[in-house]
């Protein structure tokens, strides 16, 4: 008799950094749920990589496989039209039914039955019960410019989880209880949290020793000038390192809370005895600065690694070979729907840029990468990459100081690429000659450009040639389906 179709769920947090997790090592990271997962049986990749350290791009390449610049959903407000396919198509063609609760930011939709083209239910949970209460933080507090927002208190019987999160989370948790064994599913969470605001619950809050967190890296001496000029419009230099440890804290807290929920969802599929035989990927679309460089959230404009990598964390469903623990390899979240579809055993109908990471979570990495790369930002005066709903915006809310600080940078064309392998990282820009080398080996941190120095041109050479090598190889695809040449 033959194995039955894997069940899928993906967990998707909002920008959570790759280095917030307790296996990997983070003394200050409280993530027992996610270490336990890890232990139990499912592989985490300390060096997986985001293709855009934003929401729209990044999603638009992890659900069809493909670069950022062959989708051509480069910016904020571009997103997967009905004509392309990517994996929830597949999956419903495969006879899935797909469940969605959480946010978009990667199909076009007009109005909410939009969504039914995409799915088979997208959840809408009630609005939450129990009081809310912010602590006294107020927009004179410096670090309001920085987008924090503190510490909740509350009461009742949904306490802690009284938001949105929490709400998508519980009816995860009620469909895995009475789902019928007679279709499979896909679970899709693509929560909000740890995305910014800076707020969190003071449970969570509670968990966290800010005497364990690791310091923040400083800014660097030869920075680009977009991000200084948004350590200036966020008034960046009244913070105290006292200020920045309490983002921190509230940040790490969030992502507590992730690992909380996604216990949850964990506990539900053992009640239900199918945890099995599903498949459970956890993974990010960026990261966050979190204070790293005195910046918060992230830039449409910039590619460090703390914006880049993201946890990936794998369990594959049952039958499939897999040797848990950590894994120090390169991959790319592109990797992620190829890998699905292995499993799956499905042609998908197109070709995908991706390579599956059956071997890989099998214990084999010979076959993964020699660098990863990823790519941000707009041509020079593309007018659509420009987010215009900022316009509509307090002039002192976040969001509107990020867009008036970087439009300039933007119209003058901010796009970006970068190579990076376990020892170098390499970032081309195209409208100007700020190019960027890291000796990750003696720097991770990036904060020293060796961009342009004579003992590191070779290097620089072979990186430069591994970015031509990759957007020679992956310029475009060709669709599966012919057209009549006799007509």
């Amino acid at each position: 008799m033959s194995q039955p179709s894997p069940n899928i769920v993906i967990f998707n947090p909002d920008s959570y950094r790759g280095d917030v997790l307790g296996h990997m090592g983070n003394p200050g990271a409280v993530t027992p749920h996610l270490d336990a997962f890890v232990k139990g049986g499912a592989v985490s990749y300390a060096n997986a990589f985001a293709q855009n350290p934003v929401c729209t791009p990044s999603r638009c390449s992890f659900m069809t496989g493909l670069y950022p610049h062959v989708h051509g959903h480069r910016s904020m407000k571009h997103m997967l039209r009905p004509h392309e396919p990517y994996l929830f198509s597949v999956l419903r063609r495969s006879g899935y039914h797909v469940w969605w609760g959480g946010k978009n930011d990667l199909v076009a939709v007009q109005k909410p039955e939009d969504y039914l083209a995409h799915c088979d239910v997208k959840f809408n949970p009630p609005p939450a019960r129990g009081k809310r209460t912010l602590d006294g933080i107020t927009a004179k507090d410096p670090k309001w410019n920085l987008f924090y927002r503190g510490v909740y208190d509350g009461e009742g019987e949904d306490w802690p989880h009284l938001d949105r999160d929490g709400g998508h989370v519980r009816g995860a948790v009620d469909f895995i209880a009475r789902v019928p064994d007679t279709q499979p599913f896909c679970i899709y969470l693509p929560l909000t949290n740890p995305h910014p605001a800076y707020v969190v619950e003071r449970d969570f809050y509670n968990r966290i020793d800010p005497d364990r967190l690791p310091p923040r890296l400083p800014s660097p001496a030869r920075d680009h000038a977009a991000l200084d000029h948004l350590r200036q419009v966020y008034d960046a230099g009244r913070l105290s390192e006292a200020d920045w440890l309490e983002i921190r804290r509230v940040y790490y807290a969030m992502c507590c809370k992730i690992d909380d929920l996604f216990g949850q969802v964990v506990a539900a599929l053992k009640s239900r005895g199918i945890y099995d035989n599903t498949l459970i990927v956890f993974f990010s679309d960026h990261g966050d600065f979190t204070g790293d460089y005195e910046l918060p959230e992230k830039t449409h404009h910039s590619l460090q690694d703390c914006l880049l990598r993201v946890p990936l964390i794998v369990k594959p469903p049952a039958g499939v070979g897999v040797l848990p623990g950590v894994r120090q390899s390169l991959v790319e979240l592109v990797d992620f729907c190829p890998t699905v579809y292995d499993f799956l055993g499905v042609d998908p109908g197109y070709d995908v840029q991706g390579k599956s990471l059956r071997a890989s979570l099998a214990g084999d990495d010979r076959s993964n990468r020699s660098c990863v790369f990823a790519e941000v930002g707009s041509r020079a005066g593309e007018k659509a990459f420009i987010n215009a709903d900022v316009h509509g915006m307090a002039p002192d809310s976040f969001y509107s100081m990020q867009a008036r600080a970087s439009h300039e940078a933007h119209r003058a064309g901010s796009y970006a690429v970068t190579a990076r392998s376990l020892d170098h990282k390499y970032i081309r820009r195209g409208y100007e000659a700020h190019h960027e080398l890291y000796d990750l080996r003696q720097d991770p941190g990036e904060l020293h450009n060796l961009h342009g120095q004579p003992a590191y041109a070779e290097v620089e050479r072979a990186m430069a040639n591994h970015l031509l090598e990759h957007f020679i190889q992956t310029s475009d695809v060709l669709p599966h389906d012919v057209d009549s040449r006799q007509v």
